[in-house]
């Protein structure tokens, strides 16, 4: 090979590298799952536990300062409060964060049994018990199906 063809190739072989390691990086360091941060982070309270799955967790934060962590690591869809209850919308996951014992109660919930179980707040938000990636296509008995 010539030499300015080795040059070409030394210019292309970085490109390649570099796209590679952008790539990784962005993978590596995009949003948690919701469930896996709040379970890594906080201390498990199962004695707190909702019905229908209702998953507590407890922590001597704050509830806006919780919120404000658990927001800034997963990347909600939405996120609201009502005074010290704080509520972040995800696809298939509500998380509630509310005080609790001069800290926090996170409570981790499907999205439909978040949103009826919070329901008298996030009814408010325009937020309903269905699918949150907007995915409900209406029933009857003339609906077509999915």
């Amino acid at each position: 090979m010539t030499r300015t063809r080795w040059i070409v190739v030394g210019i292309l072989a970085s490109v390649v590298a570099v796209i590679v390691a952008v790539v990784t990086v962005v993978a590596v360091t995009g949003p948690q799952d919701p469930r896996e941060f709040v379970a890594e982070k906080y201390q498990r309270a199962r004695q707190l536990d909702q019905a229908n799955d209702g998953l507590a967790f407890t922590t001597a934060a704050a509830p806006a300062a919780v919120a404000a962590a658990i927001a800034k690591a997963t990347e909600p869809r939405d996120r609201r409060n009502t005074g010290d209850n704080h509520y972040l919308r995800f696809d298939k996951d509500l998380v509630a964060v509310s005080p609790h014992a001069g800290g926090s109660l996170v409570l981790v919930d499907s999205w439909a049994n978040g949103t009826r179980r919070h329901h008298s707040h996030t009814s408010t938000y325009g937020w309903t018990s269905g699918s949150a990636a907007g995915d409900y296509r209406g029933g009857g008995s003339d609906s077509g199906g999915k």
